[in-house]
């Protein structure tokens, strides 16, 4: 049964925040690079992967203070007006039906599965940035068990939710007031949003019950090729030299997959494991799982390429709406070119704070 969302929002102030064991894995995530297809095992549309219908989610009125409400308007797009940093990402609709694509992307990389942490029947479940809420939402299905909490900055979840789920409005980058009060909480897309992720961890770490584990996956920044199809000069060298440039002025990096496991290690947690999941570009890969993440990731990529850069290009580097414009076209170019048989790693990093001493 659903709770309608007047029950389910909780307008914190600037103080509160807001299964799959490694052994098993084997046949449920593809680590290995594609090898790509031959001529004759894929279809004669080429370039033209299968477009995705997003089902747009419902929403009501819910009574919310005119600071998280009072979005902002930056190049034609809708962004969070509540929080303690500027984060990149618009909250509009079309940037709402983005999220929900990334969400099957990231499910569809995992099997189906929604974490890879090695705890089975989680009681107490935090998750940060939650968006639409529908990891959130699905969590509580799965789990009917567990206490789901999701926050983010913006008041886009739907209006009718499980009965185990509660959505909060906070920022996960301010000081958080639970302790030792979940046994599993989850991030996923937050790169570019964190002024520091040592200071984020710690509040992981204290917020965790002894022995809970935090889940976090996050897509690689860089666009690149095992087979020497792109040259020194190609867009997608462009394309991670300005988003490591933009990092760097907005204080917010975007490069933080090949870090993760080294930042948790030094926040203190144990049996930490990073899995490296290459997601395809197009359809281009050989194996038929490779060859759908590759779709969905395109669509995802072509979708959101400007959703992703605009407002980091325009604020922190003076770009002009044309410039964007222009550099929008030629990603979409090259996302749209097969023979580049380009790929991207998605990280997925899992640790456990440790038993009480």
């Amino acid at each position: 049964m659903a709770s309608p969302a007047d029950e389910n929002y909780i307008v914190q102030g600037l103080s509160a925040p807001t299964t799959v064991r490694r052994e098993n894995l084997e046949g449920a995530v593809t680590t290995e690079l594609p090898e790509p297809a031959g001529a004759d095992e894929t279809d004669d549309g080429g370039d033209n992967d299968s477009a995705l219908d997003a089902a747009s989610l419902s929403s009501e009125t819910t009574s919310l203070s005119s600071s998280v409400t009072k979005y902002r308007e930056e190049n034609g797009r809708r962004y969070h007006a509540y929080g303690s940093t500027e984060h990149w990402g618009p909250n509009d609709e079309q940037a709402q039906e983005q999220q929900d694509l990334s969400h099957h992307l990231w499910c569809l990389t995992l099997r189906g599965k929604l974490y890879l942490a090695p705890i089975e029947k989680p009681q107490s479940i935090l998750d940060l940035g939650t968006g639409t809420g529908i990891w959130a939402m699905d969590m509580a299905d799965e789990h009917p068990q567990a206490e789901v909490k999701g926050i983010d900055l913006s008041p886009i979840q739907p209006p009718w939710v499980p009965p185990n789920l509660k959505f909060e409005i906070d920022d996960y980058n301010l000081d958080w007031l639970d302790v030792e009060k979940f046994d599993l909480i989850h991030s996923r897309e937050l790169l570019g949003t964190v002024p520091s992720w040592p200071d984020l961890y710690k509040k992981v770490f204290s917020a965790l019950k002894p022995t809970g584990w935090f889940d976090q996956a996050e897509p690689g920044l860089f666009f690149t090729s095992s087979y020497d199809t792109l040259g020194d000069d190609h867009v997608y060298h462009q394309w991670g030299k300005l988003m490591v440039e933009a990092g760097q002025k907005s204080g917010m990096n975007f490069d933080i997959g090949p870090h993760l496991k080294g930042w948790l290690e030094d926040a203190g947690f144990i049996n930490v494991t990073e899995i490296r999941v290459p997601w395809p570009i197009g359809n281009w890969a050989k194996d038929p799982h490779q060859q759908e993440i590759g779709v969905f990731n395109k669509i995802r990529l072509e979708q959101g390429i400007l959703d992703f850069c605009s407002r980091r290009f325009s604020n922190n580097m003076g770009w002009k709406p044309e410039e964007l414009e222009i550099f929008g076209i030629k990603m979409r170019t090259a996302l749209k070119t097969r023979k580049l048989l380009a790929h991207q790693w998605a990280y997925f990093v899992y640790a456990q704070k440790p038993p009480s001493t």
